[in-house]
């Protein structure tokens, strides 16, 4: 009898130990994928504000205006708050503008046909054109959704740090340091929150109104899982402006306790497919 209990013992030993392995197996598939859907929620819409206050900042007198620009429609216009731009006054205040968006897609500086509502107030300490001058944007009540007034989602910071690199000309082409700081999106009924901060990097292209993106930024998923990004310089998410998402380029994310994984945006198409790569695995998602 002892001998019988002894080989049952050990055989729910050996199942325990076949199934917590099996467990182990399982967590090194590494099929996490709630860190790269939250990121590309604020990376494309995040990443969309800076080339619309630097269009329409542009066009704004005083701000560093090109003159040739058409005028802006109503709904795209700077309102100036406060300060002046009477940049070399010994008095001067910096001037602190307001950007309203309507609501509509029809109404928005970003011509990418999602929904959007809110207010942008944008400071600026410097002509917009001006290398080493700055703008601080913060955002109050920005919600922005693709097709569904549902399914807005609110996108918060402490603020937004734009610095001019370079400003060429001849080629239209501005580049840009910009810092977001303690970045926030929050879920249309309040239901899920990620956090997301950067240091990045971004080329526009004032001719075709495109974006080209790389650098650093971290985050923590809905889940509350911390997260890391590096987007190298030899391979830039891009985004176009009639484009509601990211449409190539990659970027390494790397979630806490999980392997590095590779995410690609695909080849420049606007649409919203993209992949991940992680331990030899593809795994394709969509963008939301």
């Amino acid at each position: 009898m002892r001998s019988i209990k002894l080989i049952f013992s050990v055989a729910a030993l050996t199942m325990l130990t076949l199934t917590s392995c099996h467990k182990k197996e399982t967590v090194e598939v590494d099929n996490e994928t709630q860190s790269v859907v939250d990121n590309a929620v604020a990376e494309q819409e995040f990443m969309s504000m800076v080339p619309a206050v630097n269009s329409v900042a542009i066009k704004t007198k005083g701000t560093g205006a090109d003159p040739n620009k058409s005028a802006v429609v109503a709904c795209d216009s700077l309102h100036i708050v406060s300060g002046d731009t009477l940049w070399s006054s010994p008095t001067h205040v910096h001037p602190t503008y307001s950007l309203t968006l309507a609501g509509s897609s029809s109404c928005s500086p970003i011509p990418d046909s999602k929904l959007r509502e809110g207010i942008m107030f944008i400071t600026f300490y410097g002509k917009v054109k001006t290398a080493g001058s700055r703008m601080k944007v913060v955002l109050v009540d920005y919600k922005a959704a693709n097709t569904d007034p549902a399914k807005k989602i609110s996108y918060q910071c402490d603020s937004i740090v734009v610095k001019t690199v370079s400003n060429n000309p001849t080629t239209d082409i501005r580049i840009f340091n910009v810092k977001i700081y303690n970045g926030k999106c929050v879920g249309p009924t309040n239901n899920w929150t990620t956090l997301y901060s950067t240091d990045r990097t971004i080329t526009h292209n004032m001719a075709t109104d495109e974006i080209s993106i790389y650098g650093t930024s971290n985050g923590t998923n809905r889940l509350n899982r911390t997260f890391t990004v590096d987007v190298p310089q030899s391979s830039p998410l891009v985004k176009k402006a009639s484009c509601q998402f990211i449409s190539s380029g990659i970027l390494n994310l790397t979630p806490d306790g999980f392997k590095t994984r590779t995410v690609d945006y695909g080849n420049g198409n606007c649409d919203d497919d993209a992949t991940f790569s992680v331990n030899g695995n593809t795994v394709a998602f969509k963008l939301k």
